[in-house]
This record gives C-alpha cells, sequence and structure tokens, in this order.
C-alpha cells in the first residue's frame, strides 16, 4: 500500500502554478531520450530560452560538452529499475544557450520518462568559495602567529637565562658574601621568578604546537610503573611538607608498552602539580589499569573539588576554577589545556570527573600497545571529554 502511495506522489502531474513559474527553479518534463515535453515559466532566466523554443529539445542539446557525461550518468540511475528513482547533477550551460551560472539538476522518475527541477547555485558555490577561502586565511594567520610566538619566545628565553643564572649566581654568593640576608632572599625571589615564567613560555609553545597537530608521539619501550613512580617521587617532598600521602597502586599484568615518555611524565606532573595545589588535607592516589585496549593511568585527590561549571571551563586556555590554590600558589591556566592537547597527540585523551568538596579524579586513557607491537606514530584529536564525579560513579 505504501508502495502504491508513494508511485502515485512520483507521477502525480504538477498544478497549472508550477508550470506558471516555481520561483528561480524551472520544472519540466522528459521523454526517454531526455527530449522537453513541458517546460515551466522562468525558463528564459536560466536557460535563456522560452518555453515553447525548449519543446522538443534534447538535453545534452543545452548542457555544455564537459558536463554531459554527468548527464548520462544521472539519466542511467534515474532509468534504472532497481536505482533510487531520482539523482542530480551540476553543469553549465552549452554554447547554443546562454554560458550563464552554474545549474543543478534534480531528475526524477515518473512513468513514460523523468520530470527535471533546475535551479540556480551559483550564490551557493559562492559562499561555499568564500567559506573555503576565510578558512584558509584563518588557517595563514594561524601559521604566522605560531612563527611570530616561537621567534618572539626566542627573545624571551636569552635575557630570561641569563637573568635566571645571575640570579641563581648571587644567591649562592659565589663570588663572596652579600653583606645581607636580604640580599640573598631578593636573589632567590628573582631566580624562582625567571625560572617560573620561562616554565610559562615553554608551556604556550608546547600548547600551539600540539594544537596544530606539530607535535608528534615518539613511541619508545616503557615500564608504566617505573614512569609512574618517576613522577610521584619527584611530588614526594612538597606532598610530605604539605602533610598529605602519596599512593601508587599499578594492576598486575600491566609491564612495558610504547609510550612517548616525555609526553607522559609532563601530563603527569601537571595532573600531580594540581592535585597538591588544590588538597589541603588527606593525599592523592595514583592508578594505572587496563580498560580494553586502553591504558588509564588516574590521579586522585581528596581536594576542593569542582563544580559542574567550574568543570566547563577548566582545562580551556587561561580559564581557571580557581586563581589560586588552598596555600597561595597561583597558577597560569596552561596545565590542563596543554596536557589535554598532549593527550590527543598521543591517541588519547584526559577526563575530568569531580564534585565540589569531593575531590578531583583525572584519568589519562592511552591506547595500550605492548611491545612487542609496533605503533604508528600519529597525531590524533579526540573531543575533550569533562564529566562530574556524580554521573561518573552513577
Amino acid at each position: 500500500m505504501l508502495e502504491a502511495f508513494r508511485s502515485r506522489f512520483k507521477s502525480r502531474e504538477p498544478g497549472p502554478e508550477v508550470w506558471e513559474g516555481l520561483g528561480d527553479d524551472v520544472i519540466a518534463t522528459h521523454g526517454p531520450d531526455g527530449r522537453f515535453c513541458k517546460v515551466s515559466g522562468g525558463s528564459l532566466t536560466t536557460f535563456g530560452l522560452k518555453p515553447e523554443e525548449m519543446s522538443g529539445r534534447r538535453l545534452m542539446e543545452i548542457v555544455a560538452p564537459e558536463f554531459q557525461p554527468s548527464l548520462l550518468s544521472a539519466m542511467a540511475e534515474v532509468a534504472d529499475p532497481d536505482g533510487p528513482g531520482w539523482a542530480r547533477f551540476e553543469f553549465r550551460l552549452s554554447r547554443e544557450c546562454q554560458r550563464g551560472p552554474a545549474l543543478e539538476m534534480v531528475l526524477s522518475r515518473i512513468p513514460g520518462g523523468f520530470r527535471s527541477v533546475t535551479r540556480n547555485i551559483e550564490h551557493r558555490l559562492a559562499r561555499e568559495a568564500q567559506v573555503r577561502k576565510e578558512a584558509r586565511d584563518t588557517m595563514d594567520v594561524a601559521v604566522r602567529h605560531n612563527e611570530q610566538l616561537a621567534n618572539f619566545s626566542h627573545e624571551l628565553r636569552t635575557p630570561l637565562n641569563a637573568v635566571i643564572g645571575f640570579a641563581g649566581a648571587i644567591h649562592g654568593e659565589q663570588f663572596g658574601p652579600l653583606g645581607s640576608d636580604r640580599y640573598r632572599d631578593y636573589a632567590r625571589i628573582i631566580h624562582e621568578s625567571g625560572e617560573h615564567l620561562l616554565s610559562l613560555i615553554s608551556d604556550i609553545l608546547d600548547l600551539n604546537k600540539a594544537e596544530a597537530n606539530e607535535t608528534a608521539a615518539m613511541m619508545s619501550e616503557e615500564s608504566v610503573e617505573r614512569l609512574v613512580r618517576f613522577c610521584t617521587d619527584l611530588i614526594h617532598l612538597r606532598a610530605n611538607e604539605a602533610g598529605l600521602s602519596v599512593e601508587i597502586s599499578v594492576a598486575p599484568g600491566i609491564d612495558k608498552a610504547m609510550l612517548d615518555a616525555k609526553i607522559v611524565r609532563q601530563i603527569l606532573l601537571n595532573l600531580l602539580s594540581n592535585a597538591l595545589k588544590f588538597t589541603e588535607e588527606g593525599g592523592i592516589i595514583v592508578t594505572a589499569a587496563l580498560d580494553g585496549d586502553m591504558l588509564e593511568i588516574s590521579v586522585m585527590d581528596s581536594g576542593v573539588g569542582m563544580s559542574p561549571d567550574d568543570l566547563a571551563i577548566v582545562g580551556t586556555r587561561f580559564r581557571q576554577a580557581r586563581k589560586e590554590g588552598v596555600r597561595g600558589t597561583r597558577g597560569s591556566g596552561i596545565g590542563l589545556a596543554l596536557s589535554k592537547a598532549l593527550a590527543r597527540v598521543h591517541g588519547g585523551e584526559l577526563i575530568l570527573q569531580s564534585a565540589a568538596g569531593a575531590g578531583t579524579t583525572a584519568v589519562l586513557r592511552l591506547p595500550y600497545l605492548p611491545v612487542e607491537e609496533k605503533p604508528a606514530v600519529q597525531n590524533i584529536r579526540h573531543t575533550d571529554n569533562v564529566v562530574p564525579l556524580a554521573a561518573a560513579r552513577a
């Protein structure tokens, strides 16, 4: 019954108002050989011929030679009883008609031939070309921006390294006593501030490279447990000074895998630094486990946590849920954005789970490639996943 309805619908003869004109579109019926039988008003504007002048002409006569193969393919597709019953193609007119703008024709099968609807698509193509041009221009601007940033950072790093070096020499009193402890403190502050600024510049550069797909994961054989322990060892002293515990749990069966150790270390140290910054009491637990063919390294803390609104903004460059940590430490808003970008470079993702007052869990998911498998080094982008802790545990 449905097929019968469809058949009646397809073969329905357009009403008289359609033949008088269908806006800028031209509707026509054709015999099996493509000859025009009946043509609606508007053909003079579109084809350069009046309806009566088009009657009896073949479609091949009005289509420019370079588009005729597309026309023949569309007619064959419409005539095929096992086909969809319709087809479309784009073309321009032959010189016998006006050369005119780009046109689109949609053919549909009817008893004894087929029907066509032709419309001017010049404006659509112009819009598409403009969108492509704007995309290319945006890409060019981004490339120039990255080049300028790299040059600018080089100009900053050279004098900054000198500041750090001389401040370190003064603080260490390498050329004799300073005469006052206050000078030594000033030198220490200059040295620490310089190192912080240099680290921030490096993070911004790394983030730009990762987001521009200019960073590739360089895989090598690595022990997962050793990599995790290396990172936790670096923050143990700071954790002890803050009265926090640090625990590690690596699931059985996880041995060596193909990883980019530099990327994984950078991500884990960022996550551990954030956990220390926003945890006043309790501790941090780092776990490594397998989830199918993915390696999951989780950093869980018992800190202040984040609300759903906070989760919506963290991970975006220069956006922070809190301006400073529980001990007054301030951040730049770059760490999580960089960690997420680096996780994508490694073919994985970084998922944040949190709730206000219930701590935060950061889950780094990476493809688990045992050492016997050969990895394909590539840049893969994944959609960032940020979910509330309550939803993750439900």
